[in-house]
This record gives structure tokens, C-alpha cells and sequence, in this order.
């Protein structure tokens, strides 16, 4: 696997979010985290596009309810 460089100050700072002092760690879970937020994105603008789907308004109202 190829080195890359990345900042210590930015490297610090996923070490603290990701409550650990390994890099290794603090990547790997960055990069879940990233991956899983474009997943998200990539599938959020089809929200109320589908004929069975529920609209956006639809997923309030039954949060709302609990």
C-alpha cells in the first residue's frame, strides 16, 4: 500500500474524534465515515422519487409520532 502524507494537526484531531491513539484507526474509521456520508448523499436525492417511497414530509411525520 502506498504512504501518504497527511498533517500532524489533522491527524491529531481524527485520533481524538475517533478515541484512539493508533493512526491506523483513526483513518480507516475516516474513511468509513466519509464513504458512508456519499452513500448517503448519493441516495438522499432520490428521497420521494419512487412511487412507493415516502416523501421527506412523510419520514417527518412518523418521527414525529414516536
Amino acid at each position: 500500500m502506498p504512504a501518504i502524507e497527511i498533517s500532524d494537526e489533522a491527524l491529531q484531531k481524527a485520533m481524538r474524534a475517533a478515541h484512539t491513539d493508533s493512526p491506523e484507526v483513526a483513518v480507516s474509521k475516516a474513511l468509513d465515515e466519509f464513504t458512508r456520508s456519499h452513500d448517503q448523499a448519493s441516495l438522499i436525492k432520490h428521497l420521494g422519487t419512487f412511487e412507493d417511497m415516502d416523501t421527506p414530509e412523510e419520514f417527518q411525520r412518523m418521527r414525529e409520532m414516536d
